[in-house]
């Protein structure tokens, strides 16, 4: 006897031979019941992949979609064994095309009937298994979709705290202004930017790029912005102008050892640099960022100089400032590379000739430079494209 629990039923569809079929199950240790027609099956069949075996008529007919439609639909919720009058070849086939768990034979004997209700009680193992695995995988995948919601909620939240961090823009200070965008690859960004206007003559700026992205690298760009900005309060409320006429100095010296202090294992690549609005002085530094700060002089754009090691790597790395002096009427701009992926050349020398092409006669303001590269147009970028532009006598 198969491991079917509970009674046969027997659809008496104008079947014939159901006194024997009933005859031969309680041979093989198998209850029974008769019902009229199909319709009766809800009312007696509690469990179809546990409880009843569904025997069907051999009546039913295959002429008809219809028919072919109700017989597929009924082999879908019950396990059906077809009772045939006749071995037709064809017949069995299309039954079985429809779905039936198996076919009774008008020779069938007991030993028959007993290996097809183990067939069939084989069927139901894996219909219960199947069920159960869907089951699971719904249940998995309403965890999973709750997951993505708060993790969409946590992100849009972490997106709002960065956008508060971030600094005005544009930000003008008498002939000076500077500006920032950035475009994120997710809702948060590794990309960060930071300036303001200290003491009413020096611009101190930075612009940072952490490895990675997601939540863990938005992070310390939220540490960054609390670093920098502590060391700017200091000096600002300390009036401390010997200090802020030698930035960035230390500064990334102090960034690299708060870095490797959180042990988080991120390291970021960045431009801090500190403009004297008087004497026009521009002191910098570069931590391993491309490309490297772009000045545009006379429509000629060029890049400068610099090079370091990005910071939050190496303990006792050291970073040189660069010092240059601007003319009165000049654009800098500080780029991710991310802008590369914007750029038509496969080489990173030949994106960095289109780049100064391109930007050569269109930094005027932020608006103008996104046009250049194009920013505006991508859809879905593969890294964060940030940019910085901080201009001087174009006003």
């Amino acid at each position: 006897m198969s491991e079917l629990k509970g009674p046969v039923i027997l659809v008496e569809d104008n079947a014939v031979g159901l006194e024997k079929l009933q005859s031969d199950l309680q041979a093989v240790g198998a209850e029974s019941l008769r019902v009229q027609d199909t319709r009766s099956l809800e009312s007696v069949c509690e469990d179809p992949l546990n409880q009843p075996l569904v025997l069907a008529s051999p009546n039913i007919p295959l002429d008809t979609a219809q028919h072919n439609e109700e017989l597929q639909q009924l082999c879908a919720d019950y396990l059906v064994i077809m009772a045939i009058d006749s071995a037709d070849l064809d017949q069995i086939a299309s039954y079985f095309r429809l779905g039936v768990a198996d076919v009774i034979l008008p020779e069938s004997d007991e030993n028959d009937l007993d290996r097809a209700l183990a067939r069939v009680a084989e069927l139901a193992s894996t219909r219960r298994q199947t069920s159960s695995y869907s089951a699971e995988l719904e249940t998995t995948n309403r965890e999973l979709q709750e997951s993505l919601r708060l993790l969409k909620q946590d992100q849009l939240a972490g997106l709002e705290v960065q956008k508060s961090l971030m600094p005005e823009s544009p930000l003008a200070f008498g002939e000076y202004e500077i500006s920032h965008s950035i475009t994120p690859s997710l809702y948060l960004s590794g990309d960060f930017v930071g300036y303001n206007f200290v003491l009413d003559r020096y611009l101190l700026f930075y612009f940072a790029d952490v490895s990675g992205h997601g939540a863990s690298s938005a992070f310390v760009t939220v540490l960054l912005r609390f670093m920098i900005g502590r060391v700017i309060r200091r000096h600002m409320l300390e009036k401390d102008y010997a200090a802020l006429a030698q930035a960035p100095e230390g500064l990334v010296e102090h960034i690299n050892n708060q870095l490797l202090a959180t042990g988080l294992g991120k390291h970021l690549t960045l431009v801090a640099g500190s403009l004297d609005t008087e004497t026009r002085e521009l002191r910098y530094v570069v931590g391993a960022q491309q490309p490297q700060p772009i000045l545009i002089v006379d429509n000629k754009a060029k890049f400068l100089p610099g090079k370091g090691k990005p910071a939050g790597i190496f303990e006792d790395a050291t970073w040189v400032v660069e010092q240059i002096q601007l003319p009165e009427r000049f654009a800098l701009v500080l780029l991710s590379d991310g802008v590369y992926d914007l750029l038509p050349n496969k080489e990173i020398a030949q994106k960095e000739r289109t780049l100064l092409r391109y930007l050569s006669t269109s930094s005027g303001n932020i608006e103008q430079l996104k046009e250049a590269l194009f920013i505006d147009y991508i859809e879905d970028p593969q890294d964060d494209i940030s940019v910085l532009l901080l201009t001087g006598g174009m006003f």
